[in-house]
Formats: structure tokens, sequence, C-alpha cells
């Protein structure tokens, strides 16, 4: 169920056969598509912010 308070639904557009790899990988994982997409996400964006605020000190 989505909180419409938190969460936006939104589409994209992705190449077939990474739609097939994040398939597998969710399914080996134990988890949805959309859980592991979110994840990889949140972990690439909190990456390059740290990234970006250790070259500004």
């Amino acid at each position: 169920m989505i909180n419409k308070d938190v969460n936006m639904r939104t589409s994209l557009t992705i190449p077939k056969d990474l739609k097939s790899k994040l398939e597998d990988l969710a399914k080996k994982e134990h988890r949805s598509v959309n859980n592991l997409i979110v994840n990889a996400l949140y972990s690439y964006v909190d990456d390059n912010l740290n990234s970006r605020n250790k070259n500004k000190e």
C-alpha cells in the first residue's frame, strides 16, 4: 500500500534486459523489484551526496 504522504508513483522506462536482471536479483534476495530499485537509488544518492560534501571540506 502506498502512503501518499511519503511516497509518490512515477513511471520509468528501462531496457528489457535490465528489467530482467532486476527481477532475477530481487527474486534471489526475496524482495520486490520496487524495493530493490528504491534501495539502489537511496544508496546511489547518499553515496554521491556524501562524496560531494567531503569534497567541499
